[in-house]
């Protein structure tokens, strides 16, 4: 039987719709994969799908996927937004995967095929770069130029995200997820995770809100949230909640710390008890720093441990934030190295002409301009801004030189450490105060 042309147009037009609504319903990834941990034997990979449906990796070390073995995961749905990780183990260390990503069977990535390597066995001696970063900006599009100018300009091996990941001011799980999901849109964010293991904790705009501490309501739902959109190693301890956690990469460690879910308020009076990190968070950092056998250890933490930080900050924790000093001082830890977001501005200190802190900020929110901070070693207060450690653990004492960017000018400051100015046996050079302002007399 022949068709009209108009009933051959009305047939073709229908069959078109009838695709779509086909193609449409096929779930598909709506946003681009995270790498999360990438140990010398596994890596976790999280995923945001469209609608309900089964995950597959396929990996190998062939460009082509030639040699590629496939490893599916848990069902994506609906009770988590269909988000979820997927975990890949039996890899080799220190070698490079290719990857690409099926949702039911189909194909959902594009060529060339994204890769990662993993990292060496721990222990082992290395160069690694680490990236870090905080303070995104209430938008996207704030921290589009530095996601951007981060892919293109610079390498790093490890993305560290350390609070003020979004600014969604709220534990409302709708909104949280909102807000993480926006935040992941910037084609430059999508470039990097796609190829680099990122790993978060949270401050106070990620968690509650402004300055919020552990009594704040429904922290329980900010936290089912990260734990949905994070590809981390693990989630606090199996007794205590919250979003620390440990790992290494070949000869250094990182302490991911939570400083908001056990948190006392700022004002609490210190009568022995106030904290930060909660009494099961302290003991779990004092035994795995004790049992450590890494070179160079990097504590990290949502907020400043300088000396004269934000009230909310290490300093509204003095006696929390001493007790931790003095454990490693007393049983002799090395190689202790302090990171923190938070502050509009990145700044580097050596804290009681001991500790070198850096805080690395804003890549997206509006700068701030302090005046002067004791114990500053550098400042740089314009632009969007990150930081890169380039640390090198081959030689006799392990080497730690600090790369500071500003999106769109590249490198604006570099300093190189000794084992001696980390370990406290060296000061560093501060910056001299300003000049004071001498009063004429009338």
């Amino acid at each position: 039987m022949k068709l009209s042309g108009l009933a051959l147009a009305l047939f073709i037009g229908w069959s078109s719709v009838c695709c779509s609504i086909h193609a449409a319903s096929e779930p598909h990834l709506d946003l681009a994969p995270m790498l999360g941990h990438v140990g010398p034997t596994e890596m976790r990979l999280w995923l945001h799908a469209t609608g309900p449906c089964m995950p597959t990796v396929r990996l190998g070390e062939q460009d082509d996927l030639s040699d590629a073995r496939a490893v599916s995961g848990a069902a994506l749905t609906a009770d988590t937004d269909f988000n979820g990780t997927l975990t890949v183990t039996n890899l080799k260390p220190a070698t490079r995967y290719f990857y690409t990503v099926l949702l039911d069977d189909q194909p959902v990535l594009h060529r060339p095929h994204a890769s990662f390597t993993t990292a060496p066995p721990s222990g082992t001696p290395g160069h690694v770069r680490v990236a870090f970063v905080s303070c995104v900006g209430h938008f996207a599009h704030e921290s589009a130029a530095a996601w951007g100018d981060m892919a293109a300009r610079t390498n790093f091996d490890l993305l560290l995200m350390l609070g003020d990941n979004h600014y969604g001011d709220t534990t409302h799980v709708h909104h949280q997820r909102s807000a993480y999901y926006s935040h992941r849109r910037p084609a430059g964010f999508q470039v990097i995770s796609r190829r680099t293991p990122v790993y978060g904790i949270w401050d106070d705009h990620d968690f509650a809100g402004n300055d919020t501490d552990g009594t704040a309501p429904g922290k329980e739902d900010s936290l089912q949230v990260f734990k949905e959109v994070w590809a981390n190693p693990a989630f606090g301890q199996p007794d205590d909640p919250g979003v620390h956690f440990k790992f290494s990469h070949g000869d250094i460690e990182f302490f991911m710390l939570d400083g908001r879910y056990h948190r006392s308020p700022n004002k609490a009076k210190e009568d022995g008890t106030k904290t930060m990190l909660g009494a099961a968070q302290l003991a779990w950092l004092k035994r795995e720093l004790l049992v450590s056998r890494a070179r160079v250890k990097f504590l990290c933490s949502g907020g400043e441990w300088q000396n004269t930080g934000h009230p909310d900050s290490w300093a509204s924790f003095l006696r929390e934030r001493e007790d931790i000093f003095q454990f490693i001082d007393q049983h002799g830890i090395q190689g202790v190295l302090l990171l923190s977001g938070d502050r509009h501005f990145t700044a580097g200190y050596q804290i009681h002409s001991r500790f070198i802190e850096v805080t690395s900020g804003p890549i997206g929110s509006i700068i701030a301009a302090p005046g002067h901070l004791n114990e500053s070693f550098l400042k740089q207060t314009e632009g969007k801004l990150y930081c890169i450690y380039d640390v090198d653990t081959t030689g006799r004492d392990p080497v730690a030189v600090l790369e500071v960017y500003r999106a769109g000018h590249g490198l604006v400051e570099q300093c190189g450490f000794s084992w001696d100015e980390i370990n406290g046996k060296k000061r560093l050079k501060l910056l001299p105060p300003p000049p004071a302002t001498t009063r004429r007399g009338k």
